[in-house]
């Protein structure tokens, strides 16, 4: 009898168990590299931990857990809250910039595309107009997890039927500011992109247009990218490449890379397995 009662009082005293709904994602991808004759292989794989849940006054809220190959943080870990006044996603999330741009990285090793770094805070607002997603992001001065750029930023981009575009700017604490607009049009299986990204910082602007072709079980893809400093052309670029999915989550590629300032060549083969 006193083990019996002596199991209850503890039983009454255990926090009580939450329901979520947990889900678990990942990656891991291996490729050959040959770059000027300089050969490497690598794998790069990342794991996810994925759970949401609803409280008791309506709001949803997820988290993730974002590992890489190595038991290391691979970013995007974050917390997310959304409701009436849209969501907030806390942690390692995307600059206004960032949020909008990369519409011309379609390689899986040696993509173009433009950057911009990250923030601690973004706020997607309610929808207002059709088609219309207003973004804001914050950066703190100090921030363990995404190491990004202490900031206020601002992203629209608007879709209509095969178009969208988009322009966003982070207006940086030290007075710079990254400035985006891109754009891309869909007809059938043909994806055409365009994109150009201004950093005062360092006077750096990047350009870059895209074109990907899907056809079944395999994606088509070029992309040519220059990069100025000063008004001086740093690089100037040009990848091609070719993806084949074999079905089940597992996709073959290989893809190449020139730049035509430094005479840069580099190739990459490898294999991609989502799940």
């Amino acid at each position: 009898m006193k083990k019996i009662i002596a199991a209850a009082v503890a039983a009454a005293f255990v926090a009580p168990a939450f329901a979520a709904d947990v889900t678990i994602s990942g990656a891991q991808e291996f490729s050959y590299t040959d770059s000027n004759g300089a050969t490497e292989t690598a794998i790069d794989g990342h794991f996810s931990v994925a759970a949401s849940t609803e409280t008791a006054n309506g709001l949803s809220v997820s988290a993730n857990i974002d590992l890489d190959n190595e038991g290391g943080e691979d970013g995007g870990n974050s917390l997310k809250i959304g409701g009436d006044f849209g969501s907030l996603t806390l942690g390692d999330t995307s600059s206004a910039a960032d949020s909008v741009d990369d519409r011309t990285d379609y390689d899986k090793v040696l993509g173009l595309g433009t950057t911009a770094g990250d923030a601690g805070v973004g706020w997607t607002l309610p929808s207002m107009v059709p088609g219309l997603k207003v973004y804001v992001s914050y950066g703190a001065d100090t921030d363990e997890e995404t190491d990004s750029e202490a900031h206020t930023g601002v992203a629209l981009s608007y879709a209509t039927g095969p178009v969208s575009i988009a322009w966003a700017e982070n207006n940086n604490d030290d007075g710079t500011k990254i400035t985006y607009v891109g754009g891309t049009a869909t007809f059938g299986g043909i994806a055409v992109s365009v994109e150009r990204m201004e950093d005062d910082a360092d006077d750096t602007k990047e350009s870059a247009v895209g074109v990907k072709y899907g056809m079944g079980d395999v994606t088509l893809y070029a992309a040519v990218m220059d990069t100025k400093t000063g008004g001086t052309l740093g690089e100037d670029q040009t990848a091609v490449g070719l993806q084949y999915s074999l079905g089940g989550g597992v996709t073959a590629f290989v893809e190449n890379r020139t730049d035509d300032v430094d005479a840069s060549d580099a190739t990459a083969a490898g294999i991609e397995f989502k799940f």
